[in-house]
């Protein structure tokens, strides 16, 4: 798969499922966007971030995935993998977790890492999921 703009498009979204775990397409198009001639425009691709989160819950390994996604000719190379490295039972039980998911149980040094990263949040408190405040950030951003 080749270098991703995040620049000029937005990374899939959140709600998106690739092996049947949320966030894989988002975070195959972060992790393209972080190879050579790619770029990732607003986005962070951090080791403490959201999608390092949920591959760590899900056993993936971020370095592994990244090594795929490089060398993957499309999505269903990457899917083949990840369903080699996936517990169904545990995407299942990870994904009900993921659903409800929102940064106001982070340590007040985070949830301002997350506001900055995501300004919405100072505008509309009534937004309580990662799914929601992503959903509303990107909406309100024309390209």
């Amino acid at each position: 798969m080749g270098p991703l703009d995040l620049e000029k498009q937005f990374p899939r979204s959140p709600r998106e499922k690739l092996a049947g775990l949320y966030f894989m397409p988002r975070t195959i198009d972060k992790l393209r966007a972080e190879q050579p001639g790619g770029k990732m425009g607003v986005y962070l691709n951090e080791a403490d971030g959201l999608s390092a989160w949920i591959c760590k819950r899900a056993g993936i390994d971020m370095e592994a995935f990244r090594a795929k996604v490089a060398e993957a000719n499309d999505d269903a190379d990457v899917e083949a993998w990840l369903r080699e490295q996936l517990d169904p039972a545990k995407v299942e039980e990870l994904n009900a977790k993921i659903e409800g998911l929102g940064p106001y149980r982070l340590a007040p040094e985070y949830l301002e890492i997350v506001k900055r990263n995501h300004p919405i949040m100072n505008d509309r408190p009534d937004l309580k999921t990662y799914f929601e405040i992503m959903d509303v950030d990107e909406a309100r951003v024309t390209r």
